[in-house]
């Protein structure tokens, strides 16, 4: 339970990171899990090979991540704001592939170990469980709760959801939508960089893609464009992959490499089923 917890909370940091770009911008970034890669990689670099202290390093990755992601708004997507949202779809497709080919050129390895924030186990009534869930699990809720704050009480996230509703509206009232996207790509980068960084113990240049499935899972399960869908469906994804590849191995004998199926499993039954997430509303068009 333990680890579908810890999973699922890296699930959400990436999830929100979706849905703030899919509301300011109204485009899916695909490269959202190369910002995980990303911030996984720069810990490694900064704690392990240069010898910096664990928290300099931590915070020097996510801020270069979030510079990456700044970066790669005003390259990528600040260009095709008068395109077709599918070509600037594309686009983030084609920066993904770029970063992963960064990533290989730079950590060429397999796996590089990131140092746990604290290492050892905490034993608690009928389970022990890592002192690095703990983390994982505290600097989850931090984050949800700074985002929820920044949307709600501060002017440029207000602006943000603003944009998210009506951005043509938002642009009418003197909201820059262009900066808009551009904080949206930051914080979206941000929060991936802090997902990468809690997905201890190894970092890799190839993590990137398999991190932005599970992230854009759990968006779409919760309800994509909602935060609290993000953590409505992170948790779920989390939980049913523990759970279910639990009952395969122990109940029935099954290999547990049936676990990675359980996410697209679940994203098809969601957009069967109720495509609005779990979270999310229906939208009603009047022909």
């Amino acid at each position: 339970m333990a680890n579908g917890l810890a999973n699922g909370c890296i699930y959400i940091l990436l999830a929100m990171g979706f849905n703030i770009i899919f509301n300011s911008t109204g485009i899916i970034n695909f490269a959202q899990g190369e910002f995980a890669m990303f911030g996984g990689l720069f810990a490694y670099t900064f704690s392990s090979a240069l010898g910096l202290p664990l928290f300099i390093a931590v915070i020097l990755a996510i801020l270069i991540t979030a510079a990456i992601g700044g970066v790669m708004e005003r390259a990528v997507i600040h260009p095709l704001r008068h395109a077709n949202v599918i070509a600037a779809i594309i686009a983030t497709i084609g920066a993904s592939i770029f970063f992963k080919a960064i990533g290989f050129l730079f950590w060429p390895n397999e796996a590089y170990k990131v140092l746990d924030f604290t290492t050892g186990n905490l034993s608690l009534p009928r389970v022990t469980v890592s002192r690095q869930f703990l983390w994982v699990f505290g600097l989850t809720i931090l984050s949800v709760t700074l985002v929820y704050f920044f949307f709600n009480k501060t002017k440029a996230g207000k602006a943000m959801r603003a944009c998210s509703i009506n951005r043509q509206a938002a642009s009418l009232v003197g909201i820059n939508v262009s900066r808009m996207s551009l904080y949206a790509f930051i914080l979206a980068a941000a929060l991936g960089a802090l997902a990468g960084l809690i997905n201890a113990p190894f970092a890799k240049y190839s993590i990137g893609l398999f991190l932005g499935v599970k992230g854009f899972t759990a968006a779409v399960v919760g309800g994509l464009g909602n935060t609290f869908g993000a953590v409505a469906g992170g948790l779920a994804l989390g939980l049913s992959e523990e759970l279910i590849t639990g009952f395969l191995t122990i109940v029935l004998g099954v290999s547990t490499g049936y676990q990675e199926a359980v996410a697209a499993i679940l994203l098809i039954l969601v957009l069967l089923l109720r495509p609005q997430g779990i979270l999310g509303k229906g939208i009603v068009e009047k022909v």
